[in-house]
């Protein structure tokens, strides 16, 4: 493998890290929470998984020097593409950031998005195409979805209003998750489209 390749996953890998590991340290100083309580708190976020996922994608790419698959590969893409779309669309009007806080927010939401992009792009090898690959790419969201609705069920606290049943009820809820989980599969089977139109790489 060319040793930039590791060489850039490692360095996107490692800026992952550093903005979750920067996140953490903020929760702790402002909310004045433990370890624990606090790491609870940010894993209720589908940004703060996703994010997590990618940083630990790059890194076992620069660690194992091996790439991954289309399939893998794409369905991270995706899911951080979702998150800075979602995030833009409906949630960023809701929150002013300064210092620090703001800078993470751009990473998490645009920077590393943008990112993962421009990596899939140049590094991503295609594969045989599989029509119905990108349904399964759907159950990192999916799963999230279960996740957060048994979680606000059990603690209350829903991390964003489109999910919040308590404030807009299960119906109204049901509809949002279902044009999320629409939304994902459109992003999907388009990235899907492009990919298979990509080179072979080694």
């Amino acid at each position: 493998m060319d040793p930039k390749y590791r060489i850039t996953a490692g360095l996107i890998g490692g800026l992952g890290v550093l903005a979750l590991l920067t996140q953490v340290a903020l929760n702790l100083d402002q909310r004045g929470w433990g370890l624990g309580q606090t790491l609870w708190g940010l894993a209720g976020f589908f940004t703060i998984l996703t994010n997590a996922l990618m940083a630990a994608t790059m890194l076992t790419i620069a660690v194992t020097g091996r790439r991954l698959s289309f399939g893998w590969m794409t369905m991270v893409t995706m899911s951080m593409i979702a998150v800075g779309v979602v995030y833009h669309a409906l949630l960023a009007h809701l929150f002013h950031f300064t210092g620090l806080r703001w800078w993470t927010d751009q990473a998490f939401h645009t920077i590393f998005p943008a990112i993962m992009l421009w990596f899939w792009l140049r590094e991503t090898t295609r594969q045989t195409p599989r029509g119905g690959q990108p349904l399964w790419w759907l159950l990192w969201p999916a799963g999230y979805a279960v996740y957060a609705m048994i979680r606000g069920a059990v603690t209350g606290w829903y991390p964003y209003p489109f999910l919040d049943i308590g404030q807009l009820g299960l119906g109204v809820v049901a509809l949002n998750m279902a044009g999320l989980v629409a939304g994902f599969a459109v992003l999907g089977f388009g990235l899907n489209a492009i990919g298979q139109r990509m080179p072979l790489r080694d």
